[in-house]
């Protein structure tokens, strides 16, 4: 009787201990989960240029990179630097407005296969938007077969 006791006691503990280990796990998880959470709202958008660079298609086979710009009345002048990798510098210029757009045509004749760094720099803020880039060319191949 008394070993059954015993035998009972240890059960119970065992069942208490593994139900301990995963109060514990549960409670490290979601500390875990929780800093995740506070770590990703912490971002501070207050710094970000509000630029855009984009890829706005083909103009005789050439790429059209478009630069969209929504300032406002503090933060409207803007200057554009283009550089390669090599950091020659091809571009250059002073911009000024609030909501407005710049169209580049690159032309991969002379550039080639080169990487371009786009800086763009508030005037009155120094902030700064750095865009990268770059060329791939995919050749696809598409056959239709169509029953008469």
């Amino acid at each position: 009787m008394i070993a059954y006791c015993i035998e009972f006691l240890l059960t119970i503990k065992l069942n208490f201990m593994k139900q301990i280990k995963i109060i514990i796990a549960i409670a490290i998880f979601s500390a875990l989960n929780f800093m995740q959470v506070n770590a990703a709202d912490t971002t501070d958008n207050s710094t970000a240029l509000p630029v855009e660079l984009k890829f706005a298609g083909t103009f005789k086979n050439q790429p059209l990179i478009q630069l969209n710009f929504t300032g406002s009345t503090e933060d409207n002048a803007f200057r554009i630097v283009i550089t390669d990798n090599a950091g020659i510098e091809l571009y250059n210029n002073d911009v000024k407005g609030d909501v407005f757009s710049k169209q580049f045509l690159l032309n991969t004749d002379d550039l080639g296969d080169a990487v371009l760094h786009f800086e763009i720099t508030g005037r009155k803020s120094g902030k700064k938007a750095i865009y990268k880039v770059s060329r791939q060319q995919q050749v696809t191949q598409q056959m239709d077969v169509v029953k008469l």
